[in-house]
């Protein structure tokens, strides 16, 4: 099956039961590289970025699991709902698995477009000497280091460290924080009441028992990053381009690091 997305918002509860705050994301990518390309973050795919409400199809697929998609994507969406109403496209070609860092230049990535095929930004996986922990810079659209995304590290920077104690999908998690790429320091959020931390991040949350191991459906939680302080003042940081961006580096972590697994 292909991978698709529904864009929510609210608290930390099962994520799957939250509003939908209009947004959707249906994936792309052909039946032979769903088949031949098991590695994680190696086949080549494209997920479509739309706005509005999800159509009601998007759910039904879960219960069909007898059903072997051999188009691009789900038999469940129609020609008008792969069409309506889109935002941005994340996309990338072949490139080598994640957990192969022979060939550095062809790691996987993801380039975001907007719906005009402007370049608005990549992610691309860094694999360098702490190959234990997972890292993606994200490029801007002049292909400047905008931000970096890594977990906190312990054992003198060889593990990642995991976080436990939060509120119910949040109980046990890792955070991919979202940092300024020069610093390594983490950068801050706004917080709210459905925010527990300040650090900006990607956080793979906990979606129930049932969404864990019948669906394999993954649900994600994203941060914005709303200030810098580098040099000591607090700039305005993240535009809607870059909040585009930073859903497909969101997009990245799950296809490079869980894809391997199962699909959502």
């Amino acid at each position: 099956d292909s991978s698709n997305y529904d864009l929510t918002s609210g608290g930390s509860g099962n994520p799957f039961e939250l509003p939908s705050v209009g947004g959707w994301i249906h994936e792309e990518s052909s039946f032979a590289q769903r088949c031949c390309c098991h590695a994680p973050g190696c086949r080549e795919t494209r997920f479509v970025h739309h706005a509005g409400l999800p159509p009601e199809s998007l759910g039904n697929e879960d219960y069909h699991c007898c059903v072997i998609q051999t188009s691009p994507t789900s038999h469940f969406l129609t020609p008008h709902d792969v069409s309506a109403e889109i935002v941005a496209i994340h996309e990338k070609q072949n490139t080598c698995p994640t957990n192969c860092c022979c060939f550095p230049e062809n790691l996987p990535y993801l380039r975001t477009l907007d719906a005009q095929g402007e370049y608005l930004g990549e992610t691309k996986y860094v694999c360098d000497g702490c190959i234990f922990v997972p890292k993606f810079l994200v490029l801007d659209k002049y292909q400047e280091p905008k931000f970096l995304l890594r977990p906190d590290t312990c054992l003198g920077g060889l593990c990642m460290q995991c976080r436990c104690g939060g509120r119910q999908g949040k109980c046990c998690r890792l955070p991919f924080l979202i940092r300024d790429p020069i610093t390594k320091e983490p950068m801050r959020t706004r917080k709210t009441a459905d925010v527990e931390e300040e650090a900006a991040q990607v956080t793979q949350l906990w979606s129930g028992l049932a969404n864990e191991v019948c669906f394999r459906r993954h649900a994600y939680h994203i941060a914005f990053p709303k200030l810098t302080t580098r040099e000591g003042n607090d700039q305005l940081l993240c535009t809607v381009e870059d909040k585009l961006v930073l859903i497909g580096a969101s997009i990245l972590v799950d296809v490079a690091l869980f894809e391997k697994e199962d699909d959502k």
